[in-house]
């Protein structure tokens, strides 16, 4: 089923909210969420992502303007499709409020037909946006792509320099996902050592730890910035980062165990994860490996949507995912090496 088209209302008038809401909901497709006045608007707005917001002008404090204000300075919902109500007729004040970023305005009183039109072509509008940023996106993955081959033909780069490199701009993207990579190459290193695997593989292993996220820059700020849980349609679109990283690496002639832990480091022991669906020892070492380490990273550091865990409550997390999201066999020994660094602290 398709997921629906979120619609925040916000208006401190009861009755006329009920009614937007009811005229909303009639058409079958739009999920709507009210609020009656500009703080719980705000509230609603950060916590669900609605696809589009119609906000009534004249409020008590926040009013309509302070709304559209605090909105657009948070990145997360900045791009949020937004509509005035307002029984002003002036055109100074429809133009402070687009000189904001409200992106339509609509006189009180208005017929159904007026604004079920007006938002519909917001949002088309907002559709056709976001076809182009994501075509903007896979342009600008090619681009990169491309000037890096240019820049290992030109001079004689080794793996290392150009995955420092590649860090470097995932850095100016986004600079906490570049800091997760930098810890978990030491952490995935002890581990391979742990294991008894030799120089040859812990080279690989390394860059593909460093480089595991770099299929992010190819993800949009609103989904990637986002302050809460995120929405089944964006969880989607934040999916595809291990296929958009193997997008970027595989023509660059880096070790194939480096691609491995890119592309499949959210695959899950029992068949559950992302992008292929392997399961058990079809899912490759490096990327078993590599899946406790990043889980261990993620569940203790603070995440823009929660606090960071202990670390007795990530450990126990971790074995009871053994057999689930992990690899059994690789649990332990993950726990030892966790036990030996503690110490080491």
């Amino acid at each position: 089923m398709k997921n629906p088209i979120k619609i925040l209302v916000i208006d401190d008038d009861k009755a006329l909210l009920l009614g937007l809401a009811e005229t909303l909901r009639r058409e079958g497709w739009y999920q709507v969420i009210t609020a009656s006045n500009g703080n719980l608007g705000i509230q609603l707005a950060e916590k669900n992502m609605p696809h589009l917001i119609i906000c009534d002008v004249m409020m008590p404090p926040p009013d309509g303007m302070t709304v559209l204000k605090t909105l657009s300075k948070n990145p997360v919902t900045a791009a949020i499709p937004f509509i005035f109500l307002t029984a002003h007729t002036d055109p100074q004040d429809r133009l402070s409020g687009m000189d904001l970023g409200a992106d339509d305005y609509i006189i009180k009183p208005f017929s159904k037909d007026e604004l079920l039109i007006r938002v519909r072509t917001l949002l088309r509008r907002r559709d056709i946006t976001q076809s182009m940023e994501r075509q903007n996106s896979e342009e600008e993955i090619n681009l990169l792509r491309a000037e890096i081959l240019e820049t290992m033909q030109k001079f004689d780069t080794n793996h290392n320099e150009l995955a420092e490199a590649m860090a470097q701009i995932l850095s100016l993207r986004d600079s906490e996902t570049e800091e997760h990579s930098r810890r978990v190459v030491e952490l995935s290193d002890s581990l391979a050592r742990e294991l008894g695997m030799g120089e040859d593989l812990l080279q690989p292993i390394r860059l593909g730890a460093l480089l595991h996220d770099i299929g992010k820059i190819g993800i949009p700020d609103s989904i990637l910035f986002k302050a809460g849980p995120l929405t089944d349609e964006e969880r989607k679109v934040i999916m595809t980062h291990p296929s958009l990283g193997k997008l970027i690496l595989q023509p660059l002639g880096l070790p194939p165990v480096a691609i491995e832990i890119t592309y499949h480091h959210h695959e899950r022991w029992d068949g559950s994860g992302y992008p292929d669906g392997l399961a058990g020892e079809a899912i490759p070492l490096s990327a078993r490996i590599f899946a406790i380490v990043d889980v261990w990273d993620t569940l203790t550091r603070d995440r823009p949507y929660r606090k960071a865990w202990s670390e007795e409550k990530t450990i126990a997390h971790i074995k009871e995912q053994a057999g689930k999201h992990f690899d059994p066999s690789l649990v332990e020994k993950f726990l030892a090496v966790i036990k030996l660094e503690s110490k080491d602290k």
